[in-house]
């Protein structure tokens, strides 16, 4: 559950809600209209988000006989039933990139010089964020200080650079493979992936 600076009359609800990245934008979006009016905050949303997140779905819903607040629901995916699982980032196919805790790739797999359109000696001693964006507005510290408190970030992102405009998910787990050894696990997500 969110809310924005002077919104005091309508919850929003993020699903997936470990989505740290969607909850920081729509916190961002909010706050940045400082409205009161539930309609025209979902619009906003509705018109923003959806340069990231492709199948958002955000949808008011009105208080109930004086039943609770008022809520903005914000699907990522397009609706609360999550279909997948986290059983991707096992399979060893899966795109995979370490960083240290300088945010520093320090290796990659096959799959992520393909995801990324560069060979593995062109990600190593790259900075995290070189090859995707989770959102041009959201800071890449505010990122880091996610991975620190949480221990995990679970999103969606879009590659830049040679392998422009593909958008994938990712699950990073701080210290993966060992202290100061993050894992970035990656896959592409089109309209058929949850």
């Amino acid at each position: 559950m969110t809310m924005a600076p002077d919104r005091a009359d309508f919850v929003v609800l993020i699903f997936p809600t470990a989505d740290d990245l969607l909850k920081q934008r729509v916190d961002e979006i909010l706050a940045r209209r400082r409205t009161v009016d539930m309609h025209a905050a979902a619009a906003e949303l509705a018109s923003e988000l959806p340069s990231i997140y492709p199948r958002v779905a955000v949808r008011p819903r009105a208080a109930v006989a004086g039943f609770g607040q008022s809520a903005l629901y914000v699907f990522r995916d397009g609706t609360a039933v999550s279909h997948d699982n986290e059983g991707w980032i096992s399979d060893p196919s899966t795109a995979q990139v370490v960083s240290d805790a300088d945010g520093i790739y320090i290796d990659a797999n096959e799959s992520a010089e393909r995801l990324f359109g560069v060979s593995r000696s062109e990600i190593v001693g790259r900075r995290v964020g070189e090859f995707t964006r989770p959102d041009a507005r959201v800071d890449a510290g505010a990122l880091w200080d996610i991975l620190e408190r949480t221990g995990r970030l679970h999103s969606l992102a879009v590659i830049v650079g040679s392998a422009v405009g593909r958008r994938v998910e990712f699950v990073t787990i701080k210290d993966g493979q060992g202290p100061g050894r993050h894992v970035t696990y990656l896959r592409e997500h089109s309209l058929g992936t949850a």
